[in-house]
């Protein structure tokens, strides 16, 4: 198989499997992966792309900013009035030695969007692309740590990576980075990324960064955890939003109130609801995917009873099933279907394509129906 046809997950950790790195690696340690093929990212991003970006697209601070650490740049040398990104002042900067930072590169470049969608999919959970562009021998950033789990995906050129003590042990989203709180401790390793390499850093790890002898490009990935208190939280909410006699006061003087808070009880179905809200949250802030929506008018296909159909590859992020209702969660969407319609659904799931007039259950107005929701959705393909 082709480089370019290996997506999402394999794409990012092969030949490492999914299996053995959220066994060994996932939140427990550095992940280095050495592939010696410099164009192994080629088919996600090169430097021409980001030329063509810069030329033209209007561009924004903060979006688009430099980053030195020894001679940080005010904004100001670099935009104009309305913060549009100069684009020829912004190459000037970055060959006197500034980083050049693109955050959110998946809503400007395709292969990007692409890859977010895939890792997102498979991981549930939600990520981003930020791009960072390194002159030889410099360093955008001081040590720090994230508080999110990287991918660094080395497109160009090679960069080192140094990791320190003095991090935080898997932090929550909302406990950032704070240089005069968080000092790094001593060098702890070094890891050199060549092109086509792979670094996982879980977060909490403190580590800088310094380009080698050749301009660095690299694809960080981010990874927001969902944590064991994230599902607590919404868990709470599930409890008490069904239940109406927490919505009564409590007086503070009168201890046998306060004690009815110790006996909130939950069970495994709202453990499923709060798991499935928050999932829900995942789906919906993804990127809806359009592909071939503005052309299905050119096709000149008509919808039939005879029309075969087909989940479309990689389009339905999951499923869940809560009594007579389906919930579908896909990229910027979640739909619900209540049988039969959730049944057939099901049905087209469990192969690879089928006629139409075959889904069960269905009247011959609500197979169309259907189908044509599904369509509207761009979940299916209809052949």
């Amino acid at each position: 198989m082709r480089q370019s046809e290996v997506k999402g997950l394999p794409k990012i950790l092969g030949p490492v499997t999914s299996d053995d790195f959220f066994r060994q690696y996932w939140e427990l340690q550095p992940l280095h992966i050495s592939r010696n093929d410099n164009e192994y990212f080629a088919d996600v991003l090169t430097l021409a792309q980001i030329e063509t970006l810069l030329s033209t697209q209007e561009l924004r601070f903060p979006s688009v900013q430099l980053s030195h650490r020894k001679n940080p740049i005010a904004s100001a040398e670099y935009t104009d009035a309305s913060d549009q990104i100069l684009p020829l002042r912004l190459i000037e900067y970055h060959h006197e030695g500034a980083t050049i930072v693109i955050s959110q590169a998946h809503k400007r470049l395709s292969a990007l969007a692409q890859l977010k969608r895939q890792i997102q999919q498979e991981l549930q959970l939600r990520c981003q692309t930020n791009l960072y562009l390194s002159p030889p021998e410099n360093q955008g950033f001081n040590a720090h740590y994230d508080s999110h789990d990287v991918f660094i995906l080395q497109v160009q050129g090679s960069k080192t990576f140094n990791f320190y003590g003095g991090g935080v042990e898997l932090p929550y989203n909302h406990e950032a980075f704070e240089p005069g709180r968080h000092v790094p401790g001593a060098l702890e390793e070094s890891i050199t990324v060549e092109p086509g390499d792979t670094l996982y850093i879980p977060r909490g790890v403190m580590h800088d960064a310094v380009a080698n002898d050749t301009t660095s490009l690299h694809i960080t990935l981010g990874v927001y955890a969902m944590t064991q208190r994230d599902v607590l939280l919404e868990m709470v909410e599930v409890l008490t939003d069904q239940d109406t006699s927490y919505r009564q006061s409590i007086l503070p003087r009168l201890q046998s109130e306060t004690d009815s808070l110790l006996d909130l009880q939950f069970n495994p179905l709202q453990l499923q609801n709060a798991i499935g809200r928050l999932i829900d949250d995942v789906a919906v802030s993804g990127m809806q995917d359009c592909s071939g929506r503005l052309m299905a008018l050119e096709s000149g296909t008509t919808l039939s009873l005879d029309s075969t159909i087909g989940i479309r590859d990689q389009q339905i992020l999951q499923t869940e099933r809560q009594g007579n209702t389906l919930s579908c969660r896909s990229a910027g969407v979640v739909l619900e279907f209540t049988d039969p319609m959730g049944r057939a659904i099901e049905q087209l799931q469990s192969t690879s394509s089928l006629p139409l007039r075959q889904l069960q259950g269905l009247s011959d107005e609500q197979k169309i129906a259907l189908c044509v929701r599904l369509q509207q959705a761009n979940l299916i393909t209809v052949l």
